[in-house]
């Protein structure tokens, strides 16, 4: 009886299983010691059934004696998701954070990156952007308070409403790995690449990157800086 049951609970749903990590980041201006944060952010027909949803890096510094200026993190991430509906699928929202010359936190970049939908091994290159102050009187004050703009939710870049009017600068990319296994997609008229029936399965490929200097624009930010370009 219990077999019959929990045949059909997997019958009635799918499942997305995805990690890897944050790797990496690179940002304009000499800007360091950074942290990240990230969260996931998907529809009501989702659910979390392994792994969190959210975590917090810890503080990295650049290589001073090396020509690499990229902040290493390594920040793991691991969640598994059951859901009835692809309406909702996960994005993956990050917020990168530093210290200032006078050890305040402020915000350096806001991004986001839909999950995957196909199975395998996928690298993808985030742009991440902070909102700018409406009048540079404001700018001025924000430099002097060190209270620069941001962002209430950070999920709000995931999100599509209330951003028609944001004013953002771009100020860096993150480098995000991810491995994608899905299971139960074909029973709902899915198509996503799997060849061994019901169970778990990732596929070997490795997703391209587009064009651009091999970056993917994510959530309409415009095309990265020169340097940035060279450095990936």
């Amino acid at each position: 009886m219990n077999r019959n049951r929990s045949a059909a609970s997997s019958d009635s749903s799918f499942f997305l299983m995805a990690n890897g990590q944050i790797e990496s980041a690179v940002f304009s201006g000499g800007i360091d010691n950074l942290y990240c944060r990230y969260a996931l952010s998907f529809g009501n027909d989702w659910g979390v059934i392994h792994g969190v949803d959210s975590g917090l890096s810890q503080i990295a510094r650049k290589d001073q004696g090396s020509q690499d200026q990229s902040v290493t993190w390594n920040f793991p991430i691991d969640c598994t998701f059951k859901a009835t509906n692809a309406f909702g699928w996960p994005r993956l929202a990050i917020s990168v954070y530093g210290v200032d010359g006078m050890g305040r936190d402020v915000v350096r970049g806001y991004g986001s990156l839909l999950l995957p939908t196909s199975p395998g091994q996928h690298v993808r290159y985030v742009h991440v952007y902070t909102p700018m102050s409406s009048s540079i009187l404001q700018r001025f004050m924000a430099w002097m308070s060190g209270t620069h703009p941001e962002f209430f939710d950070s999920k709000f870049v995931a999100q599509g409403e209330g951003r028609e009017v944001t004013r953002v600068q771009n100020t860096g990319v993150v480098k995000v790995t991810l491995n994608i296994m899905t299971k139960g997609m074909e029973s709902f008229g899915y198509n996503s690449g799997n060849t061994g029936g019901g169970n778990y399965n990732m596929l070997s490929t490795t997703t391209s990157l587009g064009a651009t200097g091999g970056f993917q624009t994510v959530g309409g930010v415009g095309p990265a800086t020169p340097a940035l370009s060279e450095r990936y």
